[in-house]
């Protein structure tokens, strides 16, 4: 993500990875988070475990949800 949206070292880049127990709800679930210096923070969220998850799903992230 830090280099798909060319960020700075000062723009927090955050992964957590989530089991969800609610139904209907995919097993696992990883939540990608830019908390900017300044400005909005953005989240994503992708129904997949981090280590599955490439730069291809997030350029598909990006384009579903683009940073305004």
């Amino acid at each position: 993500m830090r280099v798909l949206l060319d960020l700075d070292d000062d723009t927090a880049v955050m992964v957590r990875q989530l089991t969800c127990t609610e139904p209907g709800c995919p097993p696992v679930e990883t939540v990608v988070a830019v908390l900017p210096m300044e400005g909005e923070a953005r989240r994503w969220t992708l129904h997949r475990p981090a280590e599955e998850i490439t730069e291809d799903d997030l350029r598909a992230a990006l384009l579903a949800d683009p940073p305004h």
